[in-house]
């Protein structure tokens, strides 16, 4: 054989492998679509089912690889079972491998890179991951913001840029160094008005991208913005498929319930498809419970039971055991009241504030007021003139120690808040801040952060930014974060 017949063989045969490996690119076919109106829903065995079926035939479709990974996303975080968390975090690593494989001239690459960190970052802080959720979330960033900076007519990274900028100086102030590494200071209303632009615009975007878009929104809205009934206006009219979409109930089913909207919550989640090809929400069931008690039905142990009984994680366990032993309260069941508090108390990392309290007054032989009960459940049900006619009909002479006046005060405040009212709600909850200077409870940097929202909408700003800055001066309270979360979100929008 002659020398350059030797050669051409070679050549053929450590080139001809590597020519026919497709080079990765992004195609969002017909089997794709199909797979992601399944993963939009919820059925992710079906969906996960056609994705791999995908990646066999096209392995170098990126696309298939990033939904994979979208439907991982979806099942840890339905789930909240920190197990998943390991396995996660292996899919995520494998997704971003394929990823890197797309030319740098794809808009694509940068954009699924960040959106996969982005997804991670709220796993993790779903877990309370916080400084490898900032890591991800800094890291989210720095992608997305690079894409703009060479794509800027791209849209479909738009959806992550505006999440990003509204939630960043959201995240736990020890952990907070983290993100101001890349410099950026957040805006909350250039955010949402970059999420709103792709909302508007997202006709040809992806089925999956287009429901995630309204998620974020919405979402964001009601624990951020200064308006939580803002987000049940929005979204109340892009979920008319939740009996046979899950995550369009669950969502519909949530926003309403914390919007006052008790009975369109209930209605929801009594039609919520229930075919076993859905992924299965155990806390759907812990909600179920949450609009019976609202309206004083105490067939709501059942749900309560079920969700402790089910469900993999504890992230709830606390609040279920605290509302049986309500319920066993309101029942006149001392025992049982006294167990479930023990319980409540075990599920607790460390001992609530609230909970320290209760204990300090049962052993001086003062149990909680039924009637400050019945009131709160039924403000969280949005029933504002029946918590309002208990709170004036009861008499203080009935509550037996500070706290319960404290609460007494509270409520009043915040349903002359919810009616409008805010001249009432300002004196009572300075009332309460005079009242319960000595008493450690979630109520008073609470009062802070309502204070703050009625003057932001009274369009007072700086002193907004005051009370919203106040909640700092309060430490080891229930619902720390959230309440510190939602001011530092406060002082974003008004510090302009």
């Amino acid at each position: 054989m002659k020398h350059y017949q030797i050669r051409l063989l070679l050549s053929l045969i450590f080139i001809l492998p590597f020519s026919l490996v497709q080079a990765a690119f992004v195609d969002y076919n017909a089997q794709l679509n199909e797979g992601q109106k399944h993963l939009s829903c919820l059925r992710l065995q079906q969906a996960n089912t056609i994705f791999k079926a995908e990646i066999a035939i096209h392995p170098a479709n990126i696309a298939a690889h990033f939904l994979l990974h979208y439907s991982n996303f979806y099942h840890i975080m339905v789930q909240q079972d920190k197990k998943l968390l390991e396995e996660f975090e292996k899919s995520t690593a494998a997704t971003l491998l394929k990823i890197q494989e797309l030319p740098e001239s794809s808009p694509y690459r940068l954009f699924y890179k960040g959106s996969v960190h982005l997804q991670s970052a709220l796993i993790k802080g779903a877990f309370n991951e916080y400084l490898s959720s900032a890591w991800d979330f800094r890291t989210a960033y720095q992608e997305i913001n690079q894409n703009e900076s060479k794509f800027p007519s791209f849209l479909g990274h738009k959806k992550e840029l505006g999440v990003l900028m509204s939630l960043i100086g959201t995240f736990p102030k020890q952990y907070m160094w983290v993100v101001n590494v890349v410099g950026l200071e957040g805006d909350f209303e250039k955010g949402m008005g970059i999420l709103t632009h792709y909302i508007n615009n997202y006709a040809n975007e992806p089925l999956i991208e287009k429901q995630e878009s309204l998620v974020y929104y919405t979402l964001i809205q009601l624990n951020f913005g200064s308006n939580k009934n803002l987000a049940w206006e929005f979204y109340k009219d892009k979920c008319k498929d939740y009996e046979q979409n899950l995550i369009q109930c669950y969502m519909r089913a949530y926003v309403a319930g914390k919007c006052g909207e008790n009975e369109i919550a209930l209605q929801t989640l009594k039609n919520r498809p229930n075919e076993s090809t859905y992924e299965q929400i155990h806390y759907l069931d812990f909600l179920m419970g949450e609009y019976l008690i609202h309206q004083l039905d105490f067939s709501a142990a059942i749900w309560y039971k079920k969700y402790l009984t089910f469900s993999a994680t504890k992230s709830s366990y606390k609040e279920a055991y605290q509302k049986l032993a309500w319920i066993s309260w309101l029942q006149s069941d001392t025992s049982k009241f006294i167990t479930y508090i023990g319980l409540m108390e075990k599920n607790t990392k460390e001992p609530s504030s609230e909970a320290k309290l209760l204990r300090n007054d049962i052993k001086v032989g003062i149990y909680p007021s039924t009637d400050l009960i019945k009131a709160r459940l039924l403000f969280d049900g949005g029933y504002l003139i029946r918590s309002n006619q208990i709170l004036l009909n009861l008499s203080t002479h009935s509550l037996k120690s500070n706290f319960q006046l404290l609460d007494w005060k509270y409520r009043q405040a915040r349903i002359s808040q919810e009616q409008g009212k805010f001249a009432d709600a300002i004196v009572s909850y300075k009332k309460c801040l005079e009242f319960g200077v000595e008493i450690n409870s979630y109520l008073l940097p609470n009062s802070c952060l309502q204070l703050g929202l009625i003057y932001e909408e009274l369009k007072y700003p700086k002193v907004a930014k005051l009370y919203y800055e106040k909640v700092s001066d309060y430490s080891n309270f229930d619902y720390e974060q959230s309440i510190n979360q939602k001011a530092k979100a406060g002082i974003m929008r008004v510090k302009k």
